[in-house]
């Protein structure tokens, strides 16, 4: 019993101070783009980050459909769905590419 109330004291202690050493941080309100440049950049940042994250996806999916369609064997049902994979890749890949070509008519219309 004692060590059960020794332990949540020291729990509740240290719980306490941790939450004094958080409120003498101050806060810090971010604020938005100032400029066009600014604005630019985090517009190019994200449509980076779609495409490498939608160019990957696309090349494992090319990757499994190319799998499924090698080890169907014949089975309509397997090569029906690897065409379906195959299909829906290609279209990834093309939302891959639109991403990084808005990029530039967003920046041509802003500037």
């Amino acid at each position: 019993m004692k060590k059960t109330i020794i332990v949540s004291l020291s729990c509740l202690i240290l719980f306490g101070l941790s939450l004094s050493v958080f409120a003498a941080q101050p806060t810090v309100i971010p604020t938005g783009p100032t400029s066009v440049a600014a604005l630019v950049s985090i517009i190019n940042n994200v449509a980076n980050a779609v495409f490498y994250i939608l160019l990957a996806v696309a090349v494992i999916m090319l990757l499994v459909a190319a799998f499924t369609w090698l080890t169907a064997a014949g089975n309509e049902e397997k090569l029906t769905t690897a065409r379906k994979m195959l299909i829906w890749a290609l279209v990834g890949i093309a939302v891959a590419l639109l991403s990084k070509g808005l990029v530039t008519i967003i920046t041509a219309v802003i500037k």
